[in-house]
């Protein structure tokens, strides 16, 4: 690792939780950060400030740690990469709390705080569109692909309804939460009267894929 590098955690297997530095109030941090996990799980990260980008929160991700270790990242955690990767993460601003880990052992954690000096983040909701969460079911149901966010979404409402017996999906909206640029993103999905589902829609190398998420308490779109 660079000379450069902050060393915010040593400790792999201690429960007592690493120590970051205090950034300055007005820093607005890197537009990336170097997250590297090491052999013995704890994480060395090259900031403890970073500023979203329209994307997400980029990190650029390195590891010694044994294989198939992940880094968790609040939201959730990924498998490290065999090699030097970029991941765009979609955590909000304020604290993220950054370890690696196996199976068996989590690595001290360390927080790094995420700002938003361009103002990127929304805080819109599903219910915003009249959609509250009402169950995380087991789908059974195909999702989509397509050239287009509306291509996916259209062969993810295709295979909805020929599966079930109920009123056809036949429109969507977008939820408009998080980073605008992201490559994963909420839709709302239902009737033209009613909300029925969440759908989630994810960016490509090739296109557009889409797959149920949830279910949504029935009720009429908000703006109806």
């Amino acid at each position: 690792m660079g000379a450069g590098m902050v060393i915010l955690a040593l400790a792999g297997c201690s429960a007592a939780h690493g120590t970051s530095p205090s950034p300055s109030p007005s820093y607005a941090g890197p537009a990336a950060i170097d997250v590297h996990c090491n052999e013995d799980l704890s994480i060395t990260v090259s900031s403890a400030t970073v500023a979203a980008t329209s994307g997400g929160v980029v990190l650029n991700v390195s590891s010694e740690a044994p294989a198939g270790a992940y880094l968790n990242y609040g939201t959730g955690g990924d498998e490290l990469p065999a090699g030097p990767a970029t991941w765009t993460l979609g955590n909000p601003p304020g604290p993220m709390t950054l370890s690696c880990s196996t199976l068996d052992v989590e690595g001290d954690p360390v927080t790094v705080s995420v700002t938003d000096p361009n103002g990127y983040w929304s805080n819109a909701t599903t219910e915003d569109l009249g959609c509250v969460i009402g169950g995380m079911p087991g789908w059974a149901i195909e999702g989509g692909s397509g050239s287009t966010p509306d291509d996916a979404l259209a062969e993810l409402a295709a295979n909805f309804n020929a599966a079930t017996n109920g009123e056809p999906l036949t429109t969507w909206r977008p939820a408009s939460a998080g980073y605008p640029d992201a490559t994963r993103e909420t839709w709302v999905v239902g009737t033209a009267e009613k909300v029925k589902i969440t759908a989630i829609v994810v960016q490509t190398a090739t296109g557009y894929e889409s797959y149920p998420d949830a279910l949504c308490v029935e009720g009429p779109w908000a703006d109806s």
